[in-house]
């Protein structure tokens, strides 16, 4: 049965989801060098290491047998695990020849957005639970949640009701929590949409082939699929590109294939998810205030935080001074604070007997 126009509204509410930032990976860096620091978007690949697009523009970058890096997933990852159309985070220096050499690596994520459909067993207080193919999920709803309710205006949690079947957009928190970003109530006489997330491994005229946890899926694409790609005003389905990571809204039409509804490209987590530079601009216990081009920045340090300060061996936070430039490495905390891992202090080198030049930032402008 197809899907009712009433579904077509559905389509864009998962579109407006797109933008949200999300958890980041758990894994701590591998041993990091000083440098700057670089984020884009892997465009092309070779032996020796990969050309990156970036907000001032294309950087080639350069490998060699020291660069390490950190993927979530994979053990003991490689150049070859990394692939075009990926976002990453590098850090590195220049070598004598001018070329950029990486020295550590690291795989940025997509934003963890995911949808479920189900019917909800219990209400209390602000959460749901939604009883999915999957088992019971207990879903949190907050201010921002928005709802759609068939035939009610401007609906809010109360319109809400057990045994309503719903469609939700989730996403996820730390500590594995759920939080509902969008809950659409399906009519009583409609199958309702399905989703899928996955990766772009092909792009056609008219349809996208996407690897998803179910497998290979094609996503045809029509003159009434939405189509949402950040940054990109009235995108078309030639703005997605192989390496893409897509959130799919539509109806089955055949074995692994999707008529698509709605697509959207999902961003990656921002990068000052997992490493801010700037100048400390306070130190107040084992916590930093550090202040970049565009916000000042909390960052939590504990006992596993380790430092590198020149010419300090075994350096601790005692050895950070307020107006060092710092290049901070970790997992986000709460309060959109950084759990630093590692804090990399970047100081000019000093003459015997002069006075303590002002810091000054990395050589290489970083595009966050």
């Amino acid at each position: 049965m197809r899907l009712k126009s009433k579904w077509l509204g559905i389509g864009l509410v998962a579109l407006l989801l797109l933008s949200v930032t999300g958890a980041a990976m758990a894994q701590e860096p591998a041993q990091p060098p000083s440098g700057p620091a670089v984020r884009g978007r892997i465009e092309a690949k070779s032996q020796s290491g990969f050309t990156l697009s970036t907000k001032r523009g294309e950087l080639a970058v350069s490998v060699d047998a020291g660069t390490r890096y950190r993927m979530p997933g994979v053990e003991q990852p490689t150049l070859a695990d990394l692939q075009v159309g990926d976002t990453v985070l590098v850090l590195g220096r220049r070598n004598e020849a001018g070329e950029f050499l990486a020295r550590w690596v690291a795989l940025l994520p997509p934003v963890p957005v995911g949808a479920l459909k189900g019917e909800i067993t219990a209400i209390e207080g602000q959460t749901l639970t939604v009883a999915t193919g999957a088992g019971e999920k207990a879903l949190l709803t907050d201010e921002n949640t928005q709802f759609r309710v068939p035939d009610v205006e401007q609906p809010t949690l109360a319109d809400i009701h057990v045994g309503d079947r719903v469609f939700v957009l989730v996403e996820a928190q730390e500590g594995g929590t759920l939080l509902a970003r969008r809950v659409a109530v399906l009519p009583e006489d409609s199958r309702g949409p399905v989703s899928l997330r996955g990766r772009v491994i092909e792009v056609a005229e008219s349809s996208l082939k996407v690897q998803a946890r179910q497998g290979e899926v094609t996503v045809v694409a029509t003159e009434a699929t939405h189509i949402r790609v950040p940054g990109v005003e009235n995108p078309t389905l030639a703005d997605i590109r192989v390496g893409d990571t897509v959130l799919v809204v539509g109806r089955p039409t055949g074995l692994c294939q999707v008529e698509a509804r709605a697509i959207g490209a999902l961003p990656p987590v921002s990068a000052h998810k997992f490493a801010i530079p700037g100048e400390v601009l306070s130190i107040e216990g084992t916590t930093l205030t550090v202040q970049d081009p565009r916000d000042t920045h909390t960052i939590f340090t504990d006992e596993q935080t380790r430092f590198r300060v020149p010419g300090v061996e075994d350096a601790s936070i005692a050895d950070v001074e307020v107006g060092d430039h710092i290049l901070a490495i970790g997992q986000p905390a709460e309060d959109n604070a950084l759990l630093a891992r590692w804090i990399i202090v970047r100081r000019p080198q000093q003459q015997p007997g002069a006075e303590k030049p002002p810091a000054e930032g990395p050589s290489v402008p970083i595009p966050f």
